[in-house]
């Protein structure tokens, strides 16, 4: 009979339900009593039933376990156990092979014992004949006490089963103990068997259970150490599932890849995780796996492409496609978990997933994926887990696919993951048809590629033009192929565009409406000149800032603000609103052109620190967005950090933005980061760095739109810090042309009077010089502090040199010294200007930033200037220039 005297176990095998034996109290019916023991193992109950026959009280055991749970091992032990007691062992292992084979696992004993060829040549071919010599072979255990075992019974022949059930309804009175050990399912699946165990009070079952904590210890002290295998004993329990197998496959592989260090115990050092698994667990899969059957190993194939706990239902679902039923599904899923390979319906092992899906072949392998897909797909799964097998199966033209694909990169993209979006556009691009479906997946992909790479747009441009042309394209995606055109410097090609759907706004929504009206303003903004005609608030005016619905106001707050500027100017509404917008945009993540139309309106309104500081906000926040919307928000902030003076952090972020996104996928936007890292490192007297930034091509549309602007004022600073100052002053009234043209009177977006006035002072032309800055300063000033400091001293110095109408320009005359004398005369023309700047009170970092070079070269300049005029330190400069330069005549070049 069954005894359940089972519960918590110790020691290397622990036992789930074990059974009573001799020796234990026994009921008034003779059977064996119940009994809950505490930390007793396999081996040493086998152990007590060895000596219970040695006594002569015969017994019989029935191990049952999953493959790799250590029965051989029990089977194993109780064999040594047994020798080195003295008692005569017998032993047979029963195979699939041999199932067919009358008396098979018999023969295996008999031969054992030395019995064989005489049955043989007695023909014993039934039962009762082999019983017969079977009892023959064990008469000697009146002496000898015998123990006999059969591993792997669940593979026996059926002659032998009843010939060894047979021996063990008899052994009471025999020195024998038998012992069969089998797959954990036998007692379900051998009637026989279990019928036996019931009625037997001689029959004790052992169900192995996974390995305890203290057990996973006690095996892993062998190979890593008393002390780290305490530390890792969970660990490795919780990633082999307590499978002696599967833990001794992880401890070859720790082996084979970590050697101890010098002087320590084998295998005492190093991590205490377990190793993810090598070559050892890929062959510890496949044998148990081989062990189970197909059902089991189409449940194994099955989990492995889920790779995730997924719900009981979807395997269900998933292994009805491949033939396996219900019921046998859940004693599939149940049997790798007794194994130690999945925890519920998750891969212990990431390695030992792997391993399932290498064993199949790519066609069997992509035909489970798209099945999956499909089970998830039907049973609302997330569209990147859909997506996500879709990928791993090809291809798929079904409208179910499609839509998945389409709808995982819209995910994608609210999620600012671009690159996977672009990923499942492209399959599902390959995959479909001509027609307005292929011309919707193209737009999509369109757009996913332009967040990754505005250059790849490119590739799809004639494909979206023809798509508009044969009226195939949404208007929603007209209005983004207007948006690459813009960036990408075909403002014409847009214009067109946008008649076509301006003809059309009547028949718009709402929310197409508002995206058309921005775009509107947007063209206005970008290309001053082609779009002059659309300076108008959207909708003509009729919206206010923040009443629209939700959806709206998102796309059209940000041209509201920016039509008002272009209309109005930088009004007190303007820049409020500006801050009221800035504000959502920084709490609720929306696109990227509100956030600039906000940034504009405050630089327009000179507002350039509180600009900055919302700019750095938005570039914090932006870490987790898309590479073009971050090279925006830096390339932005980088401008502004130019204008402020701030010229190590503009040229850190200039760097930052063309790193994300390469220089031809700027477009016409190009001149927006090369602007800003010339001028920082104008700024910081690299002329030679600041002189690469104009090596890089950049398209000729570039020069009709704004960034051209601020890549001219950059170029000319460029060319003012490398002393050509006639090609910087080109520049500056290039860029002084294009702002009359368009009217686009903001000082700060060039600076072209201050750097046109600092050229005119080099080549000899004070009083034009003058001009310019006297306008400059006559600016409201809430622009650039640096600028408009830099505007006053060269100004502060022009102004006492200009007694004449010439302003100081005039020649030597009479007894006045003549020019080149005293400073002039001692000194270089580049120690003049330092000179003069330190005696003016400026410090070394002011007097770098003023002339372009670095703080160290003023300091040289210094130590030179001190020596040529006799003086000690800069307290003394005013007053030698003085004396040397003898008033009137000094030249504001030298200023």
């Amino acid at each position: 009979m069954i005894t359940a005297v089972g519960g918590s176990t110790c020691g290397v095998w622990p036992i789930h339900t074990i059974g009573t034996h001799a020796g234990i109290r026994r009921d008034s019916g003779g059977r064996p009593a119940v009994k809950t023991a505490e930390r007793c193992t396999a081996r040493r109950l086998l152990a007590e039933l060895f000596a219970q026959a040695q006594g002569g009280s015969g017994c019989a055991a029935l191990v049952l376990g999953a493959p790799g749970m250590g029965r051989t091992s029990l089977i194993h032990y109780i064999q040594a156990h047994a020798e080195a007691s003295g008692a005569t062992v017998l032993s047979a292992v029963a195979s699939a092979a041999e199932r067919t084979l009358p008396l098979g696992v018999v023969m295996q004993l008999l031969a054992a014992g030395g019995l064989a060829p005489h049955v043989a040549a007695g023909r014993s071919e039934t039962p009762a004949e082999a019983v017969d010599a079977v009892y023959r072979l064990v008469s000697g255990a009146e002496h000898t006490p015998l123990v006999i075992t059969v591993d792997d019974v669940h593979e026996i022949d059926d002659a032998s089963l009843e010939c060894l059930l047979h021996l063990t309804r008899r052994v009471a009175s025999l020195r024998i103990l038998v012992v069969l050990s089998g797959r954990a399912e036998l007692a379900r699946g051998n009637q026989a068997v279990a019928a036996e165990c019931v009625r037997n009070p001689r029959c004790t079952l052992i169900r192995l259970a996974p390995l305890c904590t203290r057990c996973t210890e006690s095996l892993l002290a062998e190979h890593l150490g008393a002390d780290l295998a305490r530390q890792a004993a969970p660990g490795w329990q919780q990633a082999s599932g307590g499978s002696p197998l599967l833990l001794q496959a992880l401890a070859w592989d720790r082996a084979a890849t970590e050697e101890p260090a010098a002087g320590s115990a084998a295998g005492a050092c190093g991590d205490a995780a377990p190793p993810a698994g090598n070559e050892a667990i890929r062959l510890a899969v496949q044998y148990v796996l081989g062990q189970l059957g197909d059902d089991v190993l189409r449940t194994a194939q099955a989990l492995a492409v889920l790779d995730a706990a997924s719900p009981a239902e979807n395997v269900q679902r998933l292994l009805r496609h491949l033939g396996v039923p219900v019921g046998r599904a859940a004693q599939a899923v149940g049997a790798l978990e007794a194994v130690g390979l999945t925890d519920g319906t998750r891969y212990r092992l990431d390695a030992a997933r792997v391993n399932v899906l290498d064993e199949m072949a790519p066609d069997e392998r992509a035909g489970l994926h798209l099945r999956a897909a499909r089970v998830l797909h039907e049973t609302g799964a997330e569209p990147r887990e859909v997506a996500e097998h879709l990928m791993c199966a090809g291809p798929c033209a079904d409208e179910w696919a499609m839509s998945a694909l389409r709808d995982a990169a819209a995910q994608a993209l609210r999620e600012h993951d671009a690159e996977w979006a672009v990923t499942c556009l492209q399959s599902a691009y390959e995959a479909c048809g001509e027609g307005a479906y292929k011309a919707a997946v193209r737009a999509e992909l369109a757009q996913a590629a332009w967040e990754m790479d505005p250059a790849a747009v490119r590739h799809h441009l004639a494909g979206l033009l023809a798509d508009h042309g044969r009226g195939l394209l949404s208007r929603e995606h007209g209005l983004m192929l207007i948006t690459y055109l813009l960036w990408l410097g075909r403002p014409q090609d847009a214009d067109a565009l946008f008649a076509d759907l301006d003809a059309a706004r009547d028949q718009l929504p709402e929310l197409l409406q508002a995206r058309l009206d921005t775009l509107h303003i947007w063209f206005a903004y970008f290309y001053p000149s082609l779009g002059a005609r659309y300076h108008r608030a959207p909708g003509d005016g009729e919206r206010v800032l923040g009443h629209g619905t939700g959806a709206v106001d998102r796309h059209s707050d940000g041209a509201i603000v920016l039509a008002s500027l272009l209309t109005e100017g930088p009004t007190r509404g303007a820049v409020e609103a500006a801050e009221q917008l800035l504000q959502g945009v920084v709490l609720h993540d929306p696109p990227v052109a509100p956030a600039m139309a906000a940034l504009i309106s405050l630089i327009r309104a000179t507002r350039l620190d509180r600009a900055a500081e919302w700019c750095d906000l938005l570039v914090q926040g932006s870490t987790g967005r898309t590479a073009t919307t971050r090279a925006i928000l830096l390339a932005a902030s980088a401008i502004l950090e130019s204008w402020l003076g701030r010229f190590e952090t503009a040229r850190r972020r200039a760097d930052q933005a063309l790193a994300l996104i390469s220089a031809p996928a700027w477009g016409v936007a190009i001149g927006l980061p090369l602007s800003a890292k010339a001028l920082a490192y104008a700024g910081l007297g690299d002329v030679e760095a600041s002189a690469a930034c104009f090596r890089i091509p950049v398209p000729q549309e570039m020069f009709q739109s704004l960034p051209g602007l601020h890549y001219l004022q950059a170029r000319g600073r460029h060319h003012l810090s490398a002393g050509r100052y006639q090609a910087a002053l080109g520049d500056f009234y290039a860029c002084r042309d294009l702002m009359s043209a368009w009217e686009l009177d903001v000082s700060v977006f060039t600076a072209w009077r201050v750097h046109a006035a600092e050229a005119l002072i080099e080549l000899g032309s004070p009083v034009q010089a003058r001009r310019f800055l006297e306008e400059e300063l006559a600016r409201p000033g809430q622009g650039s502090a640096w600028l408009r400091r830099r505007a006053q001293r060269l100004y502060d110095r022009l102004v006492p040199a200009s007694s004449g109408d010439d302003c100081g320009g005039r020649k030597p005359e009479g007894g006045e010294r003549a020019e080149g004398a005293g400073t002039s005369a001692v000194l270089s023309k580049a120690e003049q200007r330092v000179a003069r700047l330190a005696a003016d009170g400026l410090i070394n970092r002011e007097i770098a930033e003023q002339l372009f070079i670095t703080p160290s070269t003023v300091e040289q300049h210094l130590t030179r200037i001190y020596q040529k005029l006799g003086v000690r330190g800069r307290a003394a400069l005013p007053r030698a220039l003085a004396r040397e330069t003898a008033g009137p005549t000094r030249d504001p070049v030298g200023r």
